[in-house]
């Protein structure tokens, strides 16, 4: 695995994950559509926008079939937040699958020799 490549993949994710976490916070404490939750998707549009510019350049750089799989960190990473902000319960069934993520994340990158 590349340095390179994992350390631009998962500023994507962490960038996903505030994005994610921004719409998060516009619905529950904004309630209607006012210039302020205007100004949240405002930014969120913004994010995204720079996050389609990274995986351009991505793209270029590197296969598909090894970038991608490490955009399944979200999940991981998201459950994590939930966790932590009281939303979610960690129980055993959502831990394995996070487990499971992790793993198959691990093995689509794993460098295989050419036959």
């Amino acid at each position: 695995m590349e340095v390179k490549k994992v350390l631009l993949v998962f500023s994507t994710v962490l960038v996903t994950l505030f994005s994610a976490l921004l719409l998060n916070f516009a619905a529950k404490t904004i309630g209607s559509i006012n210039s302020m939750s205007i100004l949240i998707l405002c930014i969120v549009l913004a994010i995204n926008f720079g996050k389609f510019i990274v995986w351009g350049i991505i793209y270029k750089k590197y296969d598909l079939s090894e970038a991608y799989p490490l955009v399944s960190l979200f999940f991981p990473l998201i459950y994590g937040v939930a966790i932590f902000t009281g939303e979610s319960d960690l129980t055993l069934n959502k831990s394995i699958g996070v487990l499971f993520i992790l793993i198959g994340a691990f093995i689509m990158n794993i460098k295989k020799n050419p036959v």
